[in-house]
């Protein structure tokens, strides 16, 4: 810490953990008397909060006093004043504060700094800027309260905000400005900044000080119980005098150390005011969001040019760079709210930090921790971690050759010259110039020419050029789609040859099936007028009845119908309109449709003689319904309505056999002659048109039997039986299913 007192330099550091101070001749810059403590004079950590003032012989600072910085404190110190403080571990008084800047006015001392609101608590932890101010003259309070501590602290809150239906806070104050003279007002200047986990942007406002000390003559906030909100104090209950005001010679009382107990109380529960300070013109004069920094440090010449009418902002950011604004002339004294930054123009944005000569060029190694304007000299002084370094304040020769560049800078330090050139005008210039501040005779001149225009927009240092930025875009574009183009084309030729290549195979098989198919059809001379319709066909009872759950005949003529399905299976299949119709009937333990010459075969499929005997039952047998007898509709799980009643036209069909032995229950002998395979004509020569398949159907019919053993009579014509087969191969097929799921 380095404070200036009149021809002495007070300097603080820390020595092992310990705070100390000494005093430095301006002079010869060597110790001038002992060195003392700096405890709450100087931190423990650079990083920690310090602010100092000297005035009148005292020291004024705002630090912490221990080294986990938890007690925050505003101490004066030397001098003939007694030694104060702040009340210690007080959240209504201090809530994790961050001390920014100190200034002196009138009859106080003003000290801007940030810190947790205790009156937003509700909200968690909100972030608000204050100003606090105390007495040069305060003497501490009686020994009952406040004793050696500060009993004229009042603080209140800065309001930095683009107004609106909803304010939009900038509430983290960085930076402040000594006290400005701007059009006869004295004015300061603090840069702020939204908080890391909100929109990115800065802006800097302005704040006239008689406004700040009226604010502190307003009302008092305050907190009834710790779950209440925060509100303000009727003014019938603030005590008199005022608390927080200065006592002094010839007043009632002229001494704070002699104010009542109510009086002092009263200021040690309510320390904060209830409005908040405005900013001049209600909104901030320059505004900067959703940049790639934030603005930390200002300084301002408020007599910049020849003649020094202007006020130029200088802003350092936590890159490093330097961002100089223009203040308009007036401005502050509108009335009337103006738009944000409507009171500012920006001049130009330059590069002060150079890695040659400071060391590494990193975050940390750029953060700038100070900003000081040499008014004298022209330039600025800037302080890194690892260098100082000493930038001009214009750089006039950049626009030389060029008079519509030089005037439209708009900069104050420069001016064209009868010679061509623009130059950076010293104080009180001799020689002629012309300046363009307003913006407003640049439109007359030509174009400059020999100038080099590297981008499409004006862009300051560090940000990746506009031109490189679209190629890359369009290149990216263009490899992309090609990329994309060639993965498409070779995925639909792919799909193609694949679906080709299927398309052959499924030929193949079809053409293979139907060469067969007609070779048989061809061999056998099916005739599909012989066939059956499903509409002549009755339906199949659900299950068989009584013992024959097992359906063993049933199963065998399923694997038989399997055979026929595949043309590998069996040597005979049916004709494509038959094997349909086949199809769409369900296969029951009454209704299947077989093959003639398997007929005989199943007939005796043991081969002893005795057909459709169970290695492991006994005799089965079957009941059939009489004929002429109607059997109610079926239901939909398995039976089947609207059966056609018998007629005469219908043909007459064979139950199929399902005991041993193959006889019937009841009923006259079954016949081969009684066959009839066409419902639409008479009676015909038995064997006429038999072909290889036939159904047996379990519709109403004459009762009959087949022969003792079980081997059914074969029509007329129907030539030689075949020999036996075996039908193990076809288990493979599995058994289907009749609609009642069995």
């Amino acid at each position: 810490m380095l404070v200036r007192n009149q021809n002495l330099l007070f300097v603080c550091g820390t020595n092992a953990f310990n705070p100390i101070c000494a005093n430095y001749s301006m002079d010869t810059l060597e110790p001038v008397g002992d060195n003392i403590s700096g405890m709450a004079r100087c931190p423990y950590d650079p990083k920690h909060a310090n602010v100092a003032l000297f005035t009148g012989g005292m020291l004024f600072t705002a630090t912490v006093t221990d080294f986990l910085a938890i007690d925050a404190v505003i101490y004066r110190s030397l001098g003939d004043s007694p030694t104060l403080r702040t009340v210690k571990h007080d959240s209504k008084w201090f809530k994790e504060p961050y001390f920014v800047h100190a200034v002196e006015w009138r009859s106080h001392v003003y000290f801007f700094f940030r810190e947790i609101a205790m009156e937003f608590n509700y909200l968690e932890k909100v972030v608000v800027s204050r100003v606090a101010r105390v007495c040069k003259n305060d003497m501490g309070g009686s020994q009952r309260v406040l004793e050696k501590q500060w009993t004229s602290f009042l603080k209140a809150r800065l309001n930095c905000s683009v107004p609106g239906d909803s304010h939009f806070y900038f509430n983290v104050i960085h930076a402040v400005t000594d006290i400005l003279e701007l059009n006869g007002r004295p004015v300061v200047l603090a840069v702020f900044s939204t908080p890391t986990n909100s929109i990115p942007g800065s802006a800097v406002c302005a704040f006239d000080m008689t406004q700040v000390a009226a604010v502190f003559e307003g009302r008092f906030r305050e907190q009834k119980s710790p779950e209440s909100i925060w509100t303000a104090v009727p003014e019938d209950m603030v005590p008199k005098p005022r608390p927080g005001c200065c006592a002094a010679p010839g007043m009632r009382y002229n001494s704070s150390s002699t104010f009542p107990d109510e009086i002092l109380t009263f200021v040690k529960t309510h320390p904060l005011m209830d409005e908040a300070v405005p900013s001049l013109g209600n909104a901030p004069w320059i505004v900067r969001t959703m940049s790639r920094y934030q603005l930390r440090k200002i300084v301002v010449d408020n007599a910049a040019g020849p003649w020094g009418n202007h006020t130029v902002v200088f802003l350092g950011s936590s890159k490093g760079t330097i961002l100089k604004f223009l203040i308009h002339p007036n401005a502050t004294s509108s009335p009337a709210p103006a738009p944000p930054g409507s009171q500012s123009v920006f001049l130009e944005e330059f590069e002060t930090y150079q890695p040659g000569r400071c060391g590494r060029d990193t975050e940390d190694e750029r953060r700038l921790l100070g900003l000081e304007l040499d008014k004298a000299a022209g330039s600025l002084l800037l302080a890194f971690p690892p260098c100082v370094a000493r930038v001009p304040v214009a750089r006039c020769q950049q626009h030389s050759g060029c008079m519509k560049s030089c005037l439209g800078s708009r900069d104050p330090y420069c001016g064209w010259t009868p010679e061509g050139s623009c130059v950076f005008l010293e104080p009180s210039p001799r020689t002629a110039f012309e300046q363009d501040i307003s913006g407003g005779s640049t439109s007359h001149l030509g174009e400059c020419e020999g100038l080099v225009t590297e981008s499409f927009v004006d862009e300051p240092d560090g940000l990746v050029s506009v031109n490189l930025l679209v190629i890359s875009s369009v290149a990216a574009f263009v490899i992309g789609a090609v990329i994309s183009g060639f993965s498409v084309c070779w995925f639909i030729g792919h799909r193609d040859r694949k679906e080709l290549a299927r398309r052959k195979d499924k030929e193949t098989i079809l053409a293979h099936s139907e060469s067969v198919e007609l070779g048989k059809a061809n061999q056998h001379d099916l005739d599909s007028g012989v066939l059956p319709t499903p509409e002549q066909t009755p339906l199949q009872q659900k299950r068989c009845p009584g013992a024959l759950q097992n359906c063993t005949w049933e199963q065998n003529h399923n694997i038989i119908n399997a055979a026929l399905r595949d043309p590998g299976a069996s040597g005979t299949r049916l004709h494509a309109g038959a094997g349909r119709s086949a199809r769409g009937m369900p296969l029951s333990c009454h209704a299947i449709l077989v093959d003639q010459e398997l007929e005989a075969e199943l007939s005796d499929s043991s081969g002893d003689g005795h057909g459709g005997r169970d290695h492991h039952e006994g005799p089965r047998t079957r009941q059939h319904p009489s004929a002429g007898v109607r059997r109610p509709p079926r239901s939909s799980y398995g039976d089947f309505g609207g059966t056609p009643r018998p007629s005469p036209d219908r043909r007459r069909v064979v139950s199929a056999p399902g005991g041993e032995g193959g006889d019937f229950v009841e009923g006259p002998p079954w016949h081969p002659e009684q066959l009839n395979f066409n419902a639409n004509n008479g009676t015909q020569r038995p064997g006429a048109h038999l072909k290889r398949n036939h159904t047996f159907n379990s519709g109403e019919a004459p009762a009959g039997g087949y022969g003792q053993h079980g081997t059914a009579p074969r029509a007329p014509g129907a030539g030689p039986p075949r020999a036996l087969t075996d039908l193990h191969h076809l288990l493979r097929y599995g058994m289907e299913r009749t609609p009642s799921g069995k």
